[in-house]
């Protein structure tokens, strides 16, 4: 097989020969391969794959835009019809054949591969593309491939993206070879990209910078990154008066159609601008036609799992420096072009974000793992291990559905539940609806809940039926050799086979401006302002945990009989102590987790008054103690102490909550602070912080994370430690007084962020290179420097004891 004459374009071409002859002779049989933007990694690696490799090819992309196009775009290159040679599947939709030999898939498809054939005996070579990206299921499909590889030795993998960290993924690839990571091939190709100036306006608003650009773009894309559907829609209202002959106005972003996606993705018309108002979702893996121009704004939403309450928090943060050259990259894939930043240059960013295992619902990964007799974390060999808490709550919670039994071994139900290619907690509720279809409320709550809730009614038609095959086909009963479930739920309680943690009671009277609710786990949240119904028990699969308050976007209603009853069967009793109007207060109360059902005053005396110490700290956290700033100044750098340790992969005396360090310590306050009450009932902010330096091992903390260090000149300096997406050491200093050093001090392996300031201590940079800051920005900077303190200093090679 000749390659095409219309791939020799591409950077990639001239390898394609040597990165097939690398991989076969590899002693690990994997490569790890970067190519830069517009390389032809994706469309163009696959010819060369099929001529020198006779079995069956599968490669993944994160997205099923990104699987249709690159599978399209192969067969093209192949001059075939797409589901010839190279084909694709994704969920509802697929196009192969007898002949298909390249199929390109989404990671879940891959994954289900895996259960079904732990081998994969029908494949050859395995590509796992985007990987940088670092979805859960990139880095579940990852560990299931590494583990297949142990079985097979005629199984290939190749590792690729335009950006990766190659050592630590060879290091983890290289377990499988005789020396290690030395033994895995990386492989790096030039991209065929041009040039993309930088413009900075700060201040700006993206409506502002696109009907700037507009007045002199005749021709081309404008692509626009906001952080969410929100900003997006506010956004393209604000611009839609721009929509003319010349002018298209389109948004980008995961909830809207599949079919909207594809038409964005389009090629344009001639002589028509086009102007893409879009999500992180255009930053990677797609290919938007015809964009000359980027205008970024910064921002990213990021789903974060909060586990103390099981609940996601999606939050808009200051994007990576990563997502930010991604972005700029989308400019200059076909012509020279611009990207405009919305920040200020000397905005500080961190490098890239932590992988989505690491802050995401754990619930399918785990579920996934256990088919695979995974039980425990230790089993499963991740590049990047998920949080051990958030394993444990998800644990909890598939035990809770009956989808994991009491060791943490999957059941019929949870094999069942996987079978159905949905997220567990609904597939637990499709499989107690008590028949092998779908039942009217089964089918509701299946497309209100679910990944089809925005899609069309044919969409949904199809969606239904294939979940209809599914149940039909895993004939699945609560009692083995059943095929009808004995007792079926009522109606009313079919969700909570689900969603039992998310239900809540109403803590607000009736008819209150805002309507609070209170579920098992203490948190609270508030009704949505378009949600006008507040009855006093509801279900709330649909909630955000926020940052100042939680908010219920959907419920569904529990009342009944039905309802009682499963409620009185899931209570406890129990006795609570508290604070009242200063004095101790003990109640003996009927509970659902932290809903109070029934609730009985009993007497109360001094043995009551540390249980309701830590009642108060556990409900309001550690505000409600006299905390110094010599605490909160500790409490930052173990925070910094942790998460430097988590990189190390190493024990950092982790707490068990999982969540924040502050959750953490408020279910652990028994434990770190009654010791240190010693018999008194009075609190005070030494004591405090006497009790948080033993449990949190602060000599440790001391050794690792210092409040002062000395410099490479001898100067000792403060170092505060600064939270911003994630904590960094920080010193700032009169630029003088860091004259003579020429490296950049690190804590735990950390650089530091250096705020260089001017002789009266205004601001002058912000730089963690001070390597490169000497001869470079410095030049400038002294130059206004000399003319502003002619009889100071300027040379940075001679230490200032004038300034000590």
């Amino acid at each position: 097989m000749n390659y095409p004459e219309s791939v020799q374009q591409f950077p990639i071409t001239s390898h394609l020969d040597s990165i097939c002859k690398t991989l076969k002779n590899s002693p690990g049989r994997c490569v790890v391969l970067t190519a830069e933007t517009g390389a032809g990694k994706s469309t163009v690696l696959p010819l060369g794959l099929l001529k020198h490799f006779s079995g069956k090819i599968i490669m993944t992309e994160p997205r099923r835009l990104a699987v249709l196009g690159a599978a399209n775009r192969v067969s093209n290159l192949l001059g075939e019809n797409c589901g010839e040679t190279a084909g694709y599947r994704i969920h509802l939709e697929s196009k192969i054949s007898s002949r298909t030999r390249f199929e390109v898939v989404t990671e879940a498809i891959l994954i289900r591969e895996m259960q079904n054939d732990s081998t994969l005996e029908k494949y050859s070579v395995i590509v796992i593309d985007e990987f940088h990206e670092r979805s859960v299921n990139t880095d579940l499909a990852l560990a299931f491939l590494k583990e297949a590889m142990e079985f097979r030795d005629d199984l290939f993998v190749i590792i690729m993206s335009a950006t990766i960290n190659t050592e630590k993924t060879a290091a983890y690839l290289g377990t499988l070879c005789k020396n290690g990571a030395a033994d895995v091939p990386v492989i790096a190709i030039p991209g065929r990209t041009f040039p993309v100036s930088l413009e900075y306006r700060p201040g700006v608003s993206v409506e502002e910078a696109v009907r700037e650009e507009l007045l002199s773009l005749s021709k081309g894309t404008i692509l626009a990154f906001l952080p969410g559907i929100n900003d997006i829609s506010k956004c393209a209202a604000a611009l839609h008066d721009i929509s003319d002959d010349r002018t298209e106005l389109h948004i980008l972003h995961s909830s809207i159609s599949f079919d909207a996606q594809k038409a964005v993705l389009s090629e344009p018309k001639e002589n028509v601008r086009r102007v893409i108002i879009s999500s992180a979702v255009a930053e990677t893996s797609l290919t938007v036609p015809g964009v000359t121009c980027v205008i970024d704004s910064g921002l990213s939403r990021i789903s974060r799992m909060n586990v103390s309450t099981g609940m996601q928090n999606l939050v808009t943060e200051t994007e990576s420096e990563f997502s930010a050259a991604q972005r700029a990259g989308r400019a200059g894939r076909t012509a020279p072009g611009k990207c405009i930043r919305l920040w200020s240059r000397n905005d500080p960013r961190i490098k890239e974000l932590p992988p989505e295992i690491q802050r995401c619902d754990l619930i399918p990964l785990v579920l996934e793992c256990a088919a695979r007799g995974a039980c425990s974390i230790s089993s499963v060999d991740f590049i990047d291990a998920p949080g051990e808490a958030a394993w444990n709550e998800a644990v909890f919670l598939l035990k809770q559905t009956g989808c994991l039994d009491g060791g943490g071994k999957i059941t019929r139900k949870g094999t069942a539940a996987l079978s159905l290619g949905m997220h567990p907690r609904l597939a637990s509720i499709m499989l107690s609806a008590g028949s092998n279809r779908l039942t009217a409320q089964a089918e509701r709550l299946f497309l209100k809940y679910g990944n089809y809730a925005n899609a069309g009614a044919e969409i949904q038609k199809k969606a239904v039926k294939d979940l209809e095959r599914r149940l039909a086909k895993c004939a699945f009963s609560e009692e083995p050799g059943g095929t009808d479930k004995p007792d079926v739920p009522d109606e009313t309680t079919l969700i909570l086979n689900g969603f039992a943690d998310r239900l809540a009671r109403r803590i607000t009277p009736l008819g209150a401006q805002k309507a609070e609710y209170q579920f098992p786990s203490g948190r609270k949240a508030v009704l949505h302002s378009s949600l006008k119904e507040t009855p006093e028990y509801i279900v709330a699969p649909e909630v955000m945990a926020g940052t100042t308050e939680a908010v219920i976007f959907s419920f569904e209603v529990m009342q009944g009989a039905a309802f009682e009853k499963w409620l009185s069967s899931h209570s406890t009793v129990r006795t609570d102590c508290f604070f009242e109007n200063g004095k101790p207060a003990k109640f003996e109360r009927v509970c659902y987790g932290e809903i109070i059902i029934t609730s009985r005053r009993l007497s109360a005396g001094k043995d009551d008054i540390a249980a309701a110490w830590i009642s108060e700290i556990r409900k309001k956290g550690l505000q409600c103690l006299p905390i110094d700033e010599k605490t909160k100044s500790f409490l930052m750098r173990v925070q910094f102490y942790r998460q430097e340790k988590r990189k190390e992969k190493l024990p950092a005396d982790a707490g068990k909550s999982g969540g924040t360090l502050e959750e953490e310590l408020a279910l652990s306050a028994e434990e770190w602070l009654v010791p240190f009450m010693a018999g008194t009932n009075r609190i005070d902010s030494k004591t405090v912080y006497d009790a948080l330096y033993w449990y949190l091992n602060g000599n440790e903390v001391d050794a690792a994370v210092p409040e002062r260090i000395t410099l490479q000149n001898g100067r000792t300096c403060v170092v505060h430690y600064e939270k911003n997406n994630m904590i960094r050491p920080v010193i700032e200093i009169i630029i003088q007084r860091i004259f003579g050093c020429f490296e950049t001090p690190k804590i735990m392996n950390q650089k530091v962020l250096l705020k260089l300031l001017s002789p009266a201590s205004r601001p002058l940079q912000i730089t963690d290179d001070l390597e490169h800051f000497w001869d470079t920005t410095w030049k400038e900077i002294c130059k206004e420097m000399k003319g502003r303190y002619p009889k100071h200093n300027w040379d940075y090679r001679i230490t200032d004891t004038t300034t000590r």
